[in-house]
């Protein structure tokens, strides 16, 4: 197999229910032109009309296995039966406590609790609102430039990826460290200045996703818990995008050799999980979800998603594939190519250049994700071969040579 497009992009199909999103939905934000058929194989997907992709995005990290993995179909044929979504924080189901269970066999070995909820997201939000109920005189919570955290309120004020991510809206207290060595001085000054009971939490990205799939120096990850753990400020790690496997590892920490007090999960995982340790637990009704922990079919996925990346033995393969990729873009000349295992990025010379690969990497069938300023990100499901690697080199060299050209300029829609 391999990408084919047969038609402009979009596709007349395609462009009928593209044009009724942009009608109603009222955040809009020019999605990528195709419509899924639902149809797909492994690393490739189908459009409405016909035309088939190399998908190297993954659904945005949050499908390691590719379209149409047989185990998870089984999982998915299984439920056939109304309801699939219960108040899972009020009342039971087993799926529930199968993946609470099954995410604590790979959690950090000193966090032994977790609460699930709708995304990564609502993940962060509960993981702050953990830290600030032990924190009871605390004023802000510090986090990094250049950080995702999500969308909500409260993890979208520890957000600095993108100005446009918070524009009018309001902010809970914090303060932000550079993403740098640099940090940890910066850290012991805001001690000295504000004392440590003021601080709530720190948030880190390990690797940073949205804003640049940045890995972290080791002596800011290093040094960041060893002055948290001193002064017992909670340190809050965000694993929804690098967590679940995709940098070769289960969680993106684990390159640094630290634990942190309390992790956020989610995208791969299929739900939203806070993971931390029991002194972090909070009074009966202070963290709730209508559909955290209710929505069956997510949970059993997430669950199976874990069981098979364990039985295939899949971070082994993540590691090798990430290696091949690395070499090969940096054989391509490719711009700082950075990251771990299957969560990789370079970058083009300018935001232009970058967004025009974009388009024209997909004219050829293969589907990318930017970041941060002029960053390409590279996350294809765990199970890619050399040969669909291959296939994506050839185009993103191809698309690379084509949008560097003088006077470059797209045709098409």
């Amino acid at each position: 197999m391999r990408p084919k497009i047969k038609t402009n992009l979009p596709g007349p199909k395609s462009e009928i229910i593209i044009n009724k999103i942009k009608k109603l939905n009222i955040a809009y934000s020019d999605p990528y032109p195709y419509v899924h058929s639902k149809r797909g194989d492994g690393c490739y997907f189908k459009d409405l009309d016909g035309n088939w992709f190399l998908d190297f995005a993954s659904q945005i990290a949050s499908n390691p296995l590719g379209y149409n993995h047989r185990e998870l179909n089984k999982v998915v044929r299984s439920y056939k039966k109304h309801p699939i979504k219960y108040a899972g924080q009020d009342f039971n189901v087993k799926e529930h406590a199968d993946l609470l269970e099954e995410l604590m066999t790979i959690a950090p070995k000193n966090l032994n609790q977790a609460f699930l909820i709708n995304s990564g997201a609502e993940a962060v939000e509960n993981c702050i609102k953990l830290a600030m109920r032990k924190q009871k005189k605390a004023e802000f919570g510090i986090s990094f430039e250049h950080d995702f955290h999500g969308r909500t309120l409260g993890a979208l004020s520890y957000t600095h990826s993108k100005p446009i991510h918070k524009l009018n809206y309001f902010t809970v207290p914090n303060k932000t460290l550079p993403f740098s060595e640099d940090a940890v001085d910066k850290l012991k000054v805001i001690i000295r200045k504000d004392g440590s009971q003021k601080i709530a939490f720190v948030l880190m990205e390990a690797i940073q996703g949205e804003g640049g799939y940045n890995v972290a120096p080791e002596v800011l990850v290093r040094g960041i818990r060893k002055i948290t753990k001193q002064y017992n400020i909670p340190f809050i790690i965000d694993e929804v995008q690098s967590g679940m496997g995709r940098t070769g590892k289960w969680w993106a920490h684990q390159h640094f050799n630290i634990q942190p007090d309390i992790m956020s999960s989610a995208k791969a995982l299929q739900v939203g999980a806070v993971v931390a340790s029991k002194k972090f637990a909070v009074e009966s009704g202070s963290i709730s979800s209508t559909w955290g922990g209710g929505h069956t079919l997510d949970l059993a996925v997430g669950l199976k998603i874990i069981q098979i990346i364990k039985k295939k033995k899949l971070l082994n393969d993540v590691t090798k594939m990430g290696g091949y990729l690395v070499k090969e873009f940096t054989s391509l000349n490719l711009e700082n190519v950075r990251g771990k295992g299957l969560m990789l990025a370079f970058d083009l010379k300018d935001k232009s250049t970058r967004n025009n690969f974009i388009i024209e990497s997909l004219k050829q069938g293969l589907v990318l994700l930017g970041c941060g300023q002029k960053g390409v990100r590279i996350i294809p499901p765990y199970i890619i071969s050399k040969k669909e690697a291959d296939q994506a080199l050839g185009i993103i060299e191809a698309a690379n040579k084509k949008v560097n050209q003088p006077r470059f300029k797209h045709t098409g829609k």
